[in-house]
């Protein structure tokens, strides 16, 4: 198993990008329009395309139910999580109209796709098994986003919103994966996926930074320790666990298990802090527990991570 120095140099990179997308924002060299840019690039055209390179024809995808055990763990994973960040929520004096809401589906969802995607190609180098599932577990992710989730706030689901490029990708990718199609992509497309794949994954980063950046103000500090605090128990404490569980005990592929280990470690997810802002949720919440877990999971990630593939697979 990696060791812990090599999990950090492997982790540390990530967060330095995000720091500098942080970074450029507040500073004002990147102005909304390149960002808005950037973001409908890399949703349009950059992340399916290194969705396409990832997932047909990957041995982690052999059989049918790989994926569905994928889309269904993301999906169900991401319900208990936020199950538990209610019941820690109320213990700690959490109430509606205090941000509970927001801090459900905040503390709920990690972040499941770009901050775990090159951990994973950067420790298993010769594995692309566990970096092709990131995208279909994120499927069920963002299922459970825009259905349960998006009721929690607002008491609608809106499915329809699941349907978009990446979604779209990952649908192509597996009808073509599971049909054998794949083996008759002519080998000019697909070197110009993956040429355009690999862009998606810095610059993704780069956005989480920025996006990061562009909400934060001196607001995010009321009621900060409280939240930050309970957030970081939930997150990087229980939740962790239980997907640390799920990867030993769980009759899934070793590939699966891998993913699980390296989503265990994962701070909260950026998209709730869009999700509270354009339906009524507390936004300063949302970063709150964003900011806190980043920068907690910053030090607790390797380590996690470390003992978590010694322990799934000794």
């Amino acid at each position: 198993m990696p060791s812990y120095f090599t999990i950090l140099s492997a982790t540390l990179p990530v967060f330095m990008i995000m720091g500098v997308g942080f970074l450029f924002h507040v500073r004002g060299w990147l102005s909304e329009e390149t960002e808005l840019g950037m973001m409908k690039l890399g949703l349009n055209l950059l992340i399916p395309c290194l969705i396409l390179s990832l997932i047909p024809g990957n041995p982690a995808l052999e059989k049918l139910s790989s994926a569905g055990w994928a889309i269904g763990l993301g999906f169900g994973l991401t319900v208990v999580g936020m199950s538990v960040a209610l019941l820690v929520a109320y213990c700690f004096g959490m109430r509606q109209g205090g941000g509970l809401r927001t801090f459900l589906i905040s503390s709920g969802i990690q972040n499941y796709g770009f901050l775990p995607l090159p951990i994973l190609v950067e420790l298993f180098p010769d594995n692309s098994g566990p970096a092709g599932l990131v995208f279909v577990h994120g499927v069920g992710v963002e299922m459970a986003m825009w259905t349960v989730g998006l009721a929690i706030l607002t008491g609608k689901a809106g499915f329809r919103s699941v349907v978009n490029g990446p979604f779209i990708a990952v649908v192509v990718a597996l009808t073509l994966n599971y049909t054998g199609l794949y083996e008759f992509i002519p080998g000019v497309l697909e070197t110009v996926m993956d040429m355009l794949g690999r862009c998606a994954i810095p610059m993704s980063i780069l956005m989480i930074g920025a996006t990061m950046g562009s909400f934060f103000n001196r607001s995010i500090f009321h009621d900060a320790f409280r939240v930050s605090a309970v957030s970081v128990g939930v997150r990087l404490g229980l939740l962790a666990i239980v997907l640390l569980s799920m990867a030993k005990f769980a009759p899934i592929s070793p590939d699966l298990s891998r993913l699980l280990v390296v989503q265990a470690a994962m701070p909260a997810a950026i998209f709730p802090i869009v999700l509270a802002r354009l339906f009524g949720g507390q936004t300063q919440v949302a970063i709150q527990v964003v900011l806190a877990t980043s920068a907690v999971s910053l030090v607790t990630a390797p380590l996690v991570i470390a003992w978590g593939l010694a322990w799934v697979n000794p």
